[in-house]
């Protein structure tokens, strides 16, 4: 198995199993945000110092990690927020929200790396729009 296809089995489980462990938890907003990034610090410095790679990148990559960290952890909020919100199902905001963030990043990928727009990427937008229809509330 190809570790890229590793990878994207554990985001498949990680990422969408601990959207419901945080709704379980009852805490939501900044402060359960503040709790998950801290907790996610220990596996991604692990893995940081076993690869020994730490620290080494130049002055225009930290500033656009820490731009893309900023968008993260307002992202991590907001989405903390929908996800333990009882106003909406589990099973009907997370897919919404992860969808949507699908999207942004398809477009922002053509837009911004000049990726090319091709028939099959157009069928995936439209069927994942088609889902979020369905799926709403």
């Amino acid at each position: 198995m190809r570790f890229e296809y590793l990878c994207i089995a554990l985001v498949a489980i990680f990422w969408g199993g601990y959207p419901l462990v945080a709704r379980a938890s009852g805490v939501g907003g900044a402060t359960g945000a503040l709790i998950l990034t801290l907790s996610a610090l220990a596996p991604i410095g692990i893995v940081t110092l076993w690869q020994g790679n730490a620290l080494r990148f130049a002055g225009h990559e930290l500033a656009k990690l820490v731009v893309a960290g900023v968008m993260m952890g307002i992202g991590l909020i907001a989405f903390n927020a929908v996800a333990n919100s009882k106003q909406l199902d589990a099973s009907v905001s997370i897919p919404i929200v992860d969808t949507a963030m699908l999207l942004v990043t398809v477009v922002g990928a053509v837009l911004f790396f000049a990726e090319p727009v091709t028939v099959k990427k157009c069928i995936g937008i439209g069927l994942l729009i088609t889902g979020i229809l369905v799926l709403r509330p």
